[in-house]
């Protein structure tokens, strides 16, 4: 029974460390930089039939890891997806801003 007990709190610990972000815009450029710091560079992409990397150039965010801001059409919070939205602008810019400064 232990051991069933550790288990459980182990899953319970990793959805919490994995959970998707707040959706704070305010927190996006404090996501971005750590994402910098240890090299997890990508774009949030939004959008429902046709999603798109949000305030970059799509040819430049198809090079990187996609990220998912809120793709898909199935949703009534509309407030969410403004969040959302938001958010993956003000994370784009600051990865696009780094990677632009970045000599290749």
């Amino acid at each position: 029974m232990k051991i069933v007990h550790v288990l459980g709190s182990a899953l319970v610990a990793g959805c919490c460390v994995a959970a998707e972000p707040t959706w704070n815009p305010a927190d996006a450029v404090k996501e971005a930089e750590q994402d910098i710091r240890t090299g997890h560079i990508k774009f949030y992409w939004a959008g429902s039939i046709a999603s798109r990397p949000v305030g970059v150039p799509i040819e430049v965010a198809k090079k990187y890891p996609q990220a998912n801001a809120g793709i898909g059409c199935v949703t009534n919070d509309i407030p969410l997806r403004e969040r959302q939205e938001e958010y993956a602008r003000r994370y784009n810019e600051k990865i696009y801003a780094y990677i632009t400064t970045q000599k290749h």
